[in-house]
């Protein structure tokens, strides 16, 4: 993450996976956010979306895709990205037997030294898709 913090290829209101930035800090800056909207007698919303099957949703083409053209990862880079994100499988395991094996398109990997979470913020990220006093963005994996 040092990478892409250094090379500016996270969003600036990102919070996690970054240094000096937490849940505290995005709790903070929300609130600062608000308090000033108030003071400058201007309207102000909070939306909050939980989105408890965000990281199953992300589909491994859109990904490998914006991995190569918005962050440059290419070449050697990008096939081990490939190979790490696809022909992934699950099944379900009753005593000894496995019942029908299913090829994932979507899902990002957790539990993983390369966190699904980090890998959605990846998905997600589209540089300068709103204004900068406008949104503020923090993923977690909880």
């Amino acid at each position: 993450m040092g990478y892409l913090s250094s090379a500016d290829l996270l969003p600036s209101l990102q919070s996690r996976f970054r240094q000096g930035h937490s849940t505290e800090t995005a709790v903070l800056w929300v609130l600062s956010d608000i308090l000033q909207a108030v003071d400058r007698g201007d309207t102000a919303a909070l939306i909050l979306l939980y989105l408890s099957a965000a990281f199953d949703t992300v589909d491994l083409a859109i990904l490998l895709q914006r991995l190569q053209t918005t962050f440059g990862i290419d070449d050697s880079a990008h096939r081990w990205f490939q190979s790490y994100l696809s022909c992934r499988h699950q099944y379900v395991r009753r005593g000894s037997a496995r019942l029908t094996i299913v090829y994932l398109i979507c899902d990002a990997p957790k539990g993983s030294v390369l966190q699904g979470s980090v890998l959605f913020v990846f998905y997600a990220y589209k540089k300068h898709s709103c204004r900068k006093e406008a949104a503020r963005c923090f993923v977690s994996s909880y």
